[in-house]
């Protein structure tokens, strides 16, 4: 039976014999690659388990076009990356030091050189060129395989993975490791996964259909993995091994089935960072979080800051966990920022961000590019991948879209490149996609939101005007708004 038919199986009549099927096939893979990321057997072995547990969970909720293969690489590096910044930062400095004892081996192989990088790599990707690589040289699949899978020729499907390869090999070259097609591909198949433990397949198969309280530690990995995941296209009420996932206006609540002893509550710590700022005074001065620029456009909003004569610090996602934010009158999270774990860093200290909203300040969120991260916007919104053509003008008289007087439409190849889900009943939605000549308020695009004595600006669309769209002068609109402490809403 194919991969998603034995998801179906499970997930229809609870067979565990098609779940150890799953588990047999994809083990191997899953194990190496949380061991790539963190460098060590005993932690692999737990985020593996996590991994298992998590899709036993989530089986129902998969589509039928889901490649598997391609959904369990992406949840094992999420649940890596998520033990790595969220859960045992000891680990983490630990995993550096090996990736960098493996770099700098003498050895010219390969293997060596792209090992530390091919988890990030192959994740930078867009997921139809991740599932081919998955697929083809991770799983080994013939082309005919793959072409089966993904459901194209087999024409179709060697031009897909050769590009892919090509992909990747610049994914790589950005990471300042040149490696050729051929030598890539060499050693992605012949050394990407190694065997698991002998008594790990019956651990993860008895503890993903366990019906009681799983262990603390698969807990904990679930919970920051769920964070990391958007929960999209669950139509009805569903209760899962013990999970409840509660589908009202839009908003989704995962109620696990913990133990009176496991819902309580850690206290505070300095170095928590569940830790409420301190309230956030009203300031003109801007923190720019920037991995790389956005589409290489011009002006950024750095640009359009000097411009304004506002006062800004430009920060890596690396200083997240630890920047204080509380200086800052609005924070701004710029659109298209792929690399270097940009959004993983935000999950990892999406609470942080939640509680500078709440003691005041102002976020501002340029979603594009984040599509497809599980990304979590404070107040427990979520960003559903969706490309529309088009976007409707809501709310025509707000200060951020005052530029576009007289337009009541946003044409675009992407003028959006998604929606959002669970946004609070009281939201300012200022934009949506369509139903036909009319807005599509349960697909909001543009959104301000209260949240505590903040606020939220969030936007699924890019603002420039690359493609003359129209777009661009909303960029000195919105910086200038959220700058201000005299809002739409309470004008009102």
């Amino acid at each position: 039976m194919a991969d998603m038919d034995l998801v179906r199986d499970y997930a229809l009549r609870r067979s565990e014999e098609s779940f150890a099927t799953l588990v047999s096939r994809h083990l191997n893979m899953v194990y190496s690659v949380a061991l790539r990321q963190v460098g060590n057997t005993h932690h692999a072995e737990e985020i593996t388990q996590a991994v298992f547990v998590t899709l036993a969970r989530r089986a129902g909720s998969l589509s039928r076009g889901t490649i598997l293969s391609g959904w369990l690489f992406q949840t094992a590096r999420l649940t890596a990356a998520n033990f790595i910044r969220s859960e045992i930062r000891r680990t983490r400095r630990e995993q550096q030091a090996y990736m960098q004892s493996r770099l700098d081996e003498s050895g010219e192989d390969a293997w060596q050189k792209i090992e530390p990088l091919l988890n990030d790599a192959i994740s930078s990707l867009a997921q139809k060129d991740r599932d081919a690589i998955v697929l083809r040289f991770i799983e080994g699949r013939e082309l005919k395989e793959v072409a089966a899978t993904l459901g194209i020729t087999a024409d179709a499907a060697k031009k897909r993975v050769a590009r892919a390869v090509e992909k990747l090999r610049a994914a790589f070259s950005v990471r300042g490791t040149a490696v050729s097609d051929e030598a890539l591909t060499q050693a992605i198949g012949a050394k990407a996964v190694q065997a698991a433990p002998a008594a790990l397949m019956a651990v993860v198969i008895t503890e993903a259909l366990a019906k009681g309280t799983l262990p603390a530690s698969t807990l904990s990995l679930m919970k920051g993995l769920i964070k990391m995941m958007t929960w999209t296209k669950i139509k009805t009420a569903v209760v899962t091994g013990g999970a409840a996932v509660l589908v009202g206006t839009g908003s989704i609540a995962v109620i696990s089935s913990l133990s009176a002893e496991q819902k309580v509550e850690k206290p505070a710590t300095a170095d928590s960072k569940e830790v409420i700022a301190p309230a956030t005074k009203f300031s003109r001065q801007a923190l720019v979080f920037r991995n790389v620029r956005s589409w290489n456009r011009k002006p950024d909003f750095e640009e359009v800051l000097t411009e304004l004569a506002f006062k800004y610090d430009v920060k890596p996602s690396a200083e997240m966990e630890n920047t204080d934010l509380a200086p800052y009158g609005f924070v701004i999270i710029p659109g298209s920022q792929p690399r270097n774990g940009y959004y993983d860093d935000y999950i990892a200290s999406a609470a942080r961000f939640d509680s500078y909203v709440k003691s005041g300040g102002t976020l501002v969120l340029e979603l594009n590019g984040a599509e497809d991260t599980g990304i979590v916007v404070p107040g427990g919104v979520t960003m559903a991948p969706h490309g529309a053509l088009d976007n409707l003008i809501i709310v025509a008289d707000h200060p951020v879209l005052a530029p576009l007087a007289g337009k009541k439409l946003i044409h675009a190849n992407y003028a959006s490149h998604g929606y959002l889900e669970g946004v609070p009943k009281e939201a300012i939605i200022l934009m949506t996609e369509t139903a036909g000549e009319q807005p599509a308020l349960d697909r909001p695009t543009f959104v301000e939101y209260r949240y505590g004595k903040g606020r939220v600006l969030a936007a699924c669309q890019c603002f420039h005007d690359r493609d003359k769209s129209g777009r661009g002068p909303l960029m000195p609109a919105l910086l200038s708004y959220a700058a201000e402490r005299d809002w739409y809403g309470a004008r009102k």
